[in-house]
């Protein structure tokens, strides 16, 4: 059994932490509230430009760790298991407003809870759906490319990157709505399984890597600041300003390949190996409560407006601590989601269910 990857542990981890700051930041309305104050503007976009990789990371992640070299049997019991684990905040967060909230029509949600995927509770797990039933496929694509394509693979992917992000300013091109999407989630997972075939987080060295980061950092966050303060002057109204503002600009990509290519070649230490493997099991439960859209819409949303008002130099540490409460109290819950599985056997659960479909197909083949 090949040992496990403690560091892309860790950058899983760290991925959700970012998407915790990225949805206090916007959704609790501190980018709007620091609208008008050139020097808060300033800092609470390059907080944000800081963790808009995260989802990207979280993304190539997936490709990283379910490549394999070899044909192995796609196991449809993990999805079903996560989608176990999805149903459980859905309907349990629903219940609980509708219970203690009935004001906020959660009763009209009950429904939508049920179907996470059809009714797009959580945008990433719908997109990852599609990403999972081709996974075989997309294994396939990766297990056949020469190391040689490398220099074309990356050109086009930077190309098409580049390409996309200066076309949405007219229009949505192939349908990525600025990497909210199935194909953007796939073309992470394509380049995550490559960078993992060819062990190529071996090929850089660190402060390379570094370096790569912290340009990438600084030319999205000039860009964001330089263009909104020229198209104000220019014409009395902010132009162009969030180009590089999405996962598909091509600086928010460069981050988040040299995050995960630093973060593959860490060596951590026994201390360090126990709290991330301790962590990572709750880490998307993070993500399944405080974005559950009761909880998104009626809780988070505006909540942290008063950072805004705050001294320029707090903001930076009232919004990690804050982050710090959201991220701990969703591993605590989804630890108690965990005991609960186990004393459950969701997991036998969902392999029987596997078992079952996979009977009532090859049923149809012999029809």
């Amino acid at each position: 059994m090949k040992k496990r990857n403690c560091g892309i542990d860790l950058l899983r981890i760290v991925s959700m932490f970012g998407v915790v700051i990225i949805h206090i930041l916007m959704h609790g309305k501190i980018l709007e509230v620091v609208e008008n104050n050139q020097i808060k503007f300033v800092i609470s976009w390059f907080i944000y430009i800081l963790a808009e990789c995260s989802v990207n990371c979280y993304a190539l992640v997936s490709g990283f760790v379910y490549f394999s070299e070899e044909d192995k049997k796609h196991k449809i019991s993990n999805y079903i298991f996560l989608w176990f684990q999805v149903e459980f905040y859905s309907v349990i967060v629903t219940l609980l407003f509708w219970k203690f909230r009935p004001d906020l029509g959660a009763r009209k949600e009950l429904i939508k809870s049920f179907f996470p995927v059809a009714s797009n509770q959580y945008w990433y797990f719908s997109a990852y759906t599609g990403v999972f039933f081709v996974i075989p496929l997309l294994n396939k694509i990766v297990q056949n490319l020469k190391k040689e394509n490398l220099k074309m693979i990356i050109f086009s992917i930077l190309a098409f990157s580049i390409y996309v992000t200066v076309a949405r300013v007219i229009s949505n091109p192939f349908g990525l709505t600025s990497g909210y999407s199935f194909l953007w989630l796939a073309i992470l997972y394509i380049i995550g399984a490559y960078i993992k075939k060819y062990e190529i987080y071996n090929n850089f060295k660190r402060r390379n890597l570094v370096l790569i980061i912290i340009i990438s950092i600084f030319l999205t966050w000039g860009w964001k600041i330089g263009i909104a303060k020229l198209t104000l002057c220019l014409f009395g109204r902010k132009i162009g300003d969030d180009l590089l503002i999405s996962y598909i600009s091509p600086t928010i990509l460069s981050i988040a390949i040299a995050m995960l290519l630093i973060f593959a070649n860490l060596n951590i230490k026994i201390l360090w190996q126990k709290i991330i493997k301790f962590i990572v099991p709750a880490v998307f439960g993070v993500y399944l409560l405080h974005v559950s859209p009761l909880v998104f819409n009626n809780i988070l949303k505006g909540r942290f407006e008063y950072v805004g008002n705050l001294q320029a130099y707090i903001i930076p540490i009232v919004v990690f601590a804050n982050a710090i409460i959201i991220f701990v109290i969703g591993i605590f819950i989804d630890k108690i989601r965990i005991l609960l599985f186990k004393l459950l056997k969701v997991d036998k659960l969902s392999e029987n269910i596997e078992k079952l479909i996979r009977k009532l197909i090859n049923k149809l083949e012999l029809i």
